[in-house]
C-alpha cells in the first residue's frame, strides 16, 4: 500500500464508529516502520481535533482503518504552535 492511498482513509474505532480521517504518519526513519497515525476529526468545523493512535492500537486496514479501541480512549494530540522564526542574516 502507498502513502497517498493511506492517507485521507476513514479511521473507524472498535465500536465501528467513524473517528475521523488519516492526516498524517509519524515514521521511526532508523526502522522504517509506521510509529502512530495523526487523525483529524472536524476538518470543516471551527475547531479541528487531531488525535495520535500507535500502531499497537491499530486492528486492520482495508477500506478502513479500523482500531481496537474506542474513540475516548485515542490520545488527543497537543495543539502545534505556528511561529515563524526569521533570523538575521
Amino acid at each position: 500500500m502507498k502513502v497517498t492511498e493511506f492517507l485521507g482513509r476513514k479511521v473507524l474505532d472498535k465500536n465501528a464508529m467513524e473517528i475521523g480521517k488519516v492526516s498524517d504518519l509519524e515514521v521511526d526513519p532508523e526502522e522504517g516502520l509506521i510509529k502512530s497515525l495523526i487523525i483529524s476529526k472536524g476538518e470543516l468545523s471551527l475547531k479541528q481535533r487531531t488525535f495520535i493512535v500507535d500502531m499497537e492500537s491499530v486492528s486492520r486496514v482495508g477500506d478502513y482503518v479500523v482500531l481496537a479501541i474506542a474513540a475516548e480512549e485515542a490520545e488527543e494530540a497537543p495543539e502545534e504552535e505556528e511561529s515563524m522564526e526569521i533570523s538575521p542574516e
